[in-house]
């Protein structure tokens, strides 16, 4: 019986390796697993994690438009893709999910950082949507890249008891020295 151990071994190795192989061939390119909010919409069961999540975008919903943007900035700042995530509408946050997880919810660069945004037009678009333009400056230690303007447009979510402001829009020019945030559209 001693020596069947080793057989023994190898055929649980193999079973393992097989099983392995076989989940990693068949798994889909595009199989992600339902984020939160679409376990909730389902009717699902939410890991403590996943609750704890979900505790997390709601203690950050914003009652006014303003909140919205500088609660985005604070993110960006930090360079935390779960602030910046929690801000954004149901369908940027769709979109951009999984760029969000392929970063580990962490943005940006180190160098050069965006810094000193400051709010340089405010629209009032109708009674649940406004448009707001910021600039921002570029820096390193190492010198000056410029700076920017954000386009943002922010809306209320108009769902009984369930109101508070989103962004449904970021639009930025191209700069070859900034890393833009994922939710963005960069324009040409």
């Amino acid at each position: 019986m001693h020596k069947d151990k080793p057989l023994l071994l190898v055929f649980l190795f193999c079973i393992l390796f097989c099983g392995l192989y076989y989940g990693t061939v068949n798994a889909k390119v595009n199989d992600t697993p339902p984020s939160f909010e679409e376990k909730i919409i389902e009717g699902k069961q939410l890991t403590p994690l996943e609750s704890k999540l979900m505790s997390f975008l709601y203690g950050l919903m914003v009652g006014e438009p303003k909140q919205a943007v500088e609660m985005w900035i604070l993110g960006v700042n930090n360079r935390s893709g779960s602030v910046q995530y929690a801000m954004l509408s149901p369908a940027l946050r769709k979109q951009s999910r999984s760029k969000f997880e392929e970063t580990h919810w962490i943005t940006g660069q180190s160098s050069p950082s965006v810094r000193n945004f400051r709010f340089t037009k405010v629209e009032k678009l109708s009674e649940s949507k406004m448009r707001y333009t910021v600039k921002y400056d570029l820096w390193a230690s190492y010198g000056d890249f410029g700076g920017g303007e954000k386009i943002i447009i922010v809306e209320k979510n108009l769902e009984p008891s369930k109101e508070y402001w989103f962004i449904s829009s970021i639009t930025t020019k191209n700069n070859p020295w900034e890393a833009f945030t994922l939710a963005e559209t960069v324009l040409k």
